[in-house]
């Protein structure tokens, strides 16, 4: 009798296995330190979040070396993967801005990238035993309990977010996120996510139902106007999961989608008007639930966008372009409106392809949905509670930065991968091909988050030491901060704080820190927060010829929204106000030149009260008072029979 052939075990399922369990719980504290440490997108706090995507990642191609079966994201997948993925990682890798801001975006893009793979094997299985609502579940619920501990006893200390130490607690903190937006938003998206993910399973009423529902309320007492219109969406959407769930083929079904396309709709609406740059009743009455100006951020990124309108400016240019527009430090990190950002940062390009793969994830997401109708099958829940997730986020990112939330990026991006599979009967595993092209990428990956981790390590240290916002005196951590990363908003914070101080920083400290300045500014060349901080240095060191010449212009230069540039000519006010009253006697002819154009530009600046410095009363008490001053000092000159003299100029 023949010997029969050795027989060979099939290669397990990732899932299956102890390394694939680690790998789930790698990724469970990557995305727990990305909501607790990085929630409000500073690069350097990506620190520890990094660490943790780098083993991840390298035991993910562990996996892939010992064989064993990895789920194929399919054709949406990759196509989301390689298209979307690739452009905005190489737009964002070729930014005239790289070395800081955009290494922040190469970070968002890498997070979202995996946490998109990680959704398209989430929804491979069958969701009833997933551990992304026991996440979700905590994640909320420590939102919440920090939330309530901070209101009932009175403290703003931040316990997850080091970053503060650097620059002092800002704005009162709320939650994990230190700011009461976020914590809305993800309150919000937690508890939709446990609701549609409890009426979409075989059990309905169960405590992820109930825990959903309190992070619901409690998203209520943030004091965010987010949470109404993310309430609205979510409700109707809840309703629709609901009623195709259990009614099937009943008429609620059909009320439930109408209602679905009415929410639709009013979305659009806003959207096209707002893309249309429309200020009319509609788009002023949505806007006052939305965010109360932020349509001036948006218009301004729209106007951005067309001056480079095909690949856009460079990932996180607005920052940077915008920054000239607004006073002080308040400073806009962000449009508050995704989509214009994208077509500032990433050209309208960028924006359609952002826009196609968002479309693509809604339908499949909503093919998840209406699978729950089907007599004989039970899908995957998490199909429709990311679905819920996406529209909620792609409805309320016309005015707030959510995908520049580490956070809520990875939610969304994790929503994403989950609509690629979940609605499918049956996945495959990837071919010999996809599973190297998928551990190629997973390891240059690693190796990309290494080298963040390595470069963000120095100043996430120096963050550990709180130090108070309101304090007179130096910040030893802001300065080791700047002085070892060189990342220009930390140097220019360091100046303006030196600026600020009582008493003024010695010669030699402001010599020191204009050799900090001019460092920072070969890293990011044209930064213009990093040139206002360098005629501050030169006006308190007495060099107002240069600071005229280097301010002059930003203030009259053609082309540029001089309407809305209250810094700019804050600032060179100021200097000239300073260096007329210096020169009156041995000099009255150009003095009054100068008094003259100073009276010019803080005139026109008296009716475009836009932004945020400008709106604050005590600024506009001392714009009245220089006003003042400035008027005071024509008339006396005139009085002598002075005329100007412009020769200044030259």
């Amino acid at each position: 009798m023949p010997d029969s052939p050795p027989s060979t075990s099939p290669a397990p399922r990732i899932a299956e296995t102890a390394a694939g369990k680690i790998l789930a719980g790698l990724l469970a504290l990557f995305y727990i330190f990305l909501a607790t440490t990085a929630a409000g997108g500073e690069w350097h706090t990506l620190f520890l979040p990094a660490c943790f995507l780098a083993a991840a990642l390298l035991l993910f191609c562990f996996c892939i070396l010992r064989g064993y079966k990895i789920p194929s994201p399919g054709l949406p997948g990759w196509l989301a993967l390689g298209l979307g993925g690739g452009y905005f990682l190489v737009r964002a890798w070729f930014s005239p801005w790289f070395y800081y801001e955009s290494v922040a975006d190469l970070g968002l893009i890498a997070t979202a990238i995996v946490m998109f793979a990680a959704g398209t094997y989430a929804g491979a299985g069958n969701g009833e035993k997933s551990i992304l609502p026991v996440l979700a579940a905590a994640l909320g619920l420590l939102n919440a309990l920090l939330w309530g501990y901070q209101n009932i006893t009175g403290t703003e200390a931040s316990w997850f977010r080091p970053d503060y130490s650097l620059f002092g607690t800002e704005i009162r903190n709320i939650g994990l996120f230190g700011y009461k937006n976020f914590s809305a938003h993800f309150l919000s998206v937690t508890g939709f996510f446990l609701c549609a993910y409890s009426m979409a399973s075989a059990r309905k009423w169960g405590i992820r139902l109930f825990t959903g529902l309190a992070l619901i309320l409690v998203s209520f007492t943030c004091g965010s106007r987010s949470a109404f219109p993310n309430a609205l969406a979510g409700v109707t959407l809840c309703f629709f999961i609901y009623t195709s769930s259990v009614f099937r083929n009943n008429r609620k079904f059909y009320t439930a989608s109408i209602l679905f396309i009415i929410l639709l709709f009013l979305g659009t609406s806003y959207a096209v008007l707002d893309l249309s740059r429309g200020a009319g009743r509609l788009a002023a009455l949505l806007d006052t639930f939305s965010f109360g100006n932020r349509l001036d951020l948006s218009k301004l990124a729209w106007a951005l966008a067309d001056q480079a309108p095909l690949f856009g400016h460079g990932s996180r240019m607005y920052t940077n372009l915008s920054t000239e527009f607004f006073s002080g430090a308040n400073l806009p990190n962000f449009a508050h409106h995704e989509y214009a950002q994208a077509a500032c940062d990433y050209g309208y390009a960028g924006l359609g392809l952002m826009l196609a793969l968002l479309a693509l994830f809604l339908i499949f997401g909503l093919r998840s949905v209406l699978k729950l109708s089907g007599e004989h099958q039970r899908p995957n829940p998490l199909g429709p509670a990311a679905f819920c997730v996406l529209c909620i986020a792609a409805f309320h990112a016309y005015g707030e930065f959510i995908w520049h939330n580490p956070a809520l990026l990875g939610a969304s991006a994790l929503c994403g991968g989950i609509t690629c599979t979940a609605p499918l009967s049956r996945v495959k595993a990837s071919r010999q091909a996809g599973r190297w092209l998928q551990a190629t990428a997973a390891l240059l990956m690693a190796i990309l988050a290494l080298c963040y981790a390595f470069l963000a390590f120095p100043v996430w240290k120096n963050s550990l030491q709180a130090v108070p916002a309101s304090s007179g005196n130096r910040l030893p951590m802001l300065e080791a901060a700047a002085s070892c990363s060189l990342d220009p908003d930390l140097v220019r914070r360091n100046i303006l704080h030196a600026a600020g101080s009582s008493p003024p920083p010695n010669p030699a400290r402001l010599k020191a820190l204009e050799h900090q300045e001019e460092k920072a500014e070969l890293l990011s060349p044209g930064n213009h927060g990093l040139t206002a901080a360098k005629s501050l240095l030169y006006i308190l060191q007495g060099r107002l010829t240069e600071a005229e010449q280097l301010l002059r212009p930003y203030v009259e230069s053609p082309g540029r929204f001089d309407d809305r540039m209250f810094a700019w000519t804050t600032i060179y006010n100021n200097m000239l106000y300073s260096w007329s009253t210096a020169i009156a006697a041995q000099s009255p002819g150009r003095a009054l030149s100068m008094a003259m154009t100073a009276q010019r530009l803080m005139s026109a600046q008296t009716d475009r009260w836009l932004y945020y410095g400008a709106l604050d009363p005590e600024v506009r008490k001392k714009h009245y008072s220089r006003l003042n001053e400035l008027k005071m000092l024509i008339m006396m000159l005139q009085a002598r029979g002075t005329t100007p003299d412009p020769s200044w100029r030259k």
